[in-house]
Order: structure tokens, then sequence, then C-alpha cells
């Protein structure tokens, strides 16, 4: 079947010139290479986050040097250790049976652990009582300031429970190896369980600059003369003393036997090995 209704008829349209057509393109040629060339725009660049001490102009603090940081250990173990002793002389005195006085004392080193370096590590300063006599500090570097309260105290208690164990040495050189590998931050276990670094700070004691003073200055200046003196006069009185140069007499005498000793037994030795190897070697001839 076909369809009854006829299709409409298209229009005509009076065709272009090709001369028409090619100048028209030439316009929008022309117009579209006036633009700027797309190398000429400036590269698009994603932004980035700028650091909150590099958008204040500062740096964050030089990390911690290993001396410092074994030293600020060595005299928070110290403070620990002096009250735990004190603690369990207490109890002793209290009449505590030997169980419950060693109880006492890990207490005692526990409780004034997280106290020293938890709590007060978490406070503005950011350093304990070692860390301040040795002017550094514990830095959290998310916030560029002194950790929080749970991050110290869980950072102290790793740390603690490494110092209570009865092989001390073997998880505190576990853990400082970490830090050894860890050019770039510095961080040991506990540092890593913080999320903390350790860092130079300008408030604090300046212990090590003074016990280096001290010390130069006893070498170099008059104190020096002064030991020196005295040693000498030291000398000189206990030659003086009658029981110091009896002690000497006697000391020498006991040197003189010793050697006597060691001279006769040598020989005997010398004399019963030399019968044993001749005997040895006339079994074998005779073999």
């Amino acid at each position: 079947m076909t369809d009854p209704r006829p299709y409409p008829k298209q229009p005509q349209f009076p065709e272009r010139p090709k001369t028409e057509q090619l100048d028209q393109s030439a316009g929008e040629w022309q117009a579209f290479s006036a633009l700027p060339p797309a190398t000429s725009l400036p590269p698009v660049q994603a932004e980035r986050p700028v650091p909150q001490a590099a958008a204040k102009g500062e740096t964050l603090p030089k990390l911690a040097p290993w001396s410092k940081r074994i030293g600020a250990f060595a005299l928070d173990f110290g403070l620990g250790l002096g009250i735990s002793y004190l603690a369990q002389g207490l109890a002793a005195l209290v009449g505590s049976d030997a169980g419950a006085v060693d109880m006492v004392g890990y207490v005692a080193f526990f409780a004034t652990w997280l106290v020293n370096r938890g709590y007060c590590q978490s406070r503005p300063e950011g350093q304990s009582l070692g860390k301040w006599l040795l002017n550094i500090k514990t830095l959290d570097p998310e916030t560029e300031a002194s950790p929080h309260l749970i991050r110290s105290l869980a950072r102290e208690g790793v740390l603690s429970l490494f110092v209570l164990t009865e092989a001390l040495l073997v998880p505190l050189a576990a853990d400082g190896l970490f830090a050894v590998f860890d050019k770039e931050k510095r961080q040991t276990i506990h540092d890593r369980a913080g999320r903390t670094l350790v860092v130079e700070a300008e408030r604090g004691y300046h212990l090590d600059e003074k016990v280096l003073r001290f010390l130069q200055d006893i070498l170099e200046g008059d104190a020096a003369d002064d030991v020196k003196s005295a040693a000498r006069d030291l000398l000189r009185q206990a030659q003086r003393n009658d029981a110091v140069r009896d002690l000497s007499k006697q000391l020498q005498r006991l040197s003189k036997d010793v050697d006597r000793n060691a001279r006769s037994l040598r020989q005997q030795t010398g004399k019963h090995v030399k019968t044993w190897v001749d005997s040895v070697k006339e079994k074998l001839d005779n073999w």
C-alpha cells in the first residue's frame, strides 16, 4: 500500500557561489586566529596548604641532639629512682614486708614518671625536669605546641613499661634504634605512640653549658693549682702517717711474696711438664 498523503516538496534555495563560501570561511579563520595562543596563558597551579609556621614566617625548632635526649632521660630516671627509694624506706619504717616494700617502690616510680614526663610535658612548656635542665622539649608537629595530655600519657606510658621490665637495656635499645634509623624526625617507639618530636627549646637551665664552663674554669683557672697543691699535701701527710707507712710496707712485702711464689710455681710446672714429655717419649720409643 502507498501512503495517500503526498510528501511536501522541499524548498529550493539558490546555491551560493563557491567563492563566497571561501571568503566567509577565511573571515571566520582570521577572527579565530586573532585570539591569543593557548601557550601564552599562565599555567594553573593547584593550591597547596601552607604550614602554620611558614604562614607566620617561623620555622620549627631544631631537633634535639642525642646527648641532650639521653641526659634528660637519665635525669628523669634518677628522679623517679630517688623517690622510689624514699618511698621504700618509708614503707620499711612502717613495718611492711618485703613484697609490699617492692610494690610501693614500683608504684612510686611509675607515678613520678607519669607526673614528671606525662603531665608536665603536656603543659605549655612541654618539658619535664630533665628536659628543662637541658633546654629541650616535646612538641606536637601537627599543632606546633606541647602534646595533649592523652598523647603525652600514652607516650610516657609506653616508655615506663620499657623501664619497668627486668631486661631494662634490651627494650630501651630497641626503642632507641627506631630513632637512629629515622634520620628525618628521630622518633623512637614512644615518640610514635604519642606522635611527638623532641626539639631544642630556649627555656631551661642550660645545665650542660654550665657544667662545661665550670670544668673549664677548674682546668684553666686557679682551681687546678689548688687541687694539685691539696693532693700533694694529702700525699705528704699520708707518708708521715705510721699506719699508712706500715700498710705500704706490707703491700710491698706481699707483692714480693706473690712474685716469688709465681716464679717457683712456674719452675715446678716446667719440671712436671718436662718429666711428662720425657715419659711419653720413652713409651713411644719402646712401643
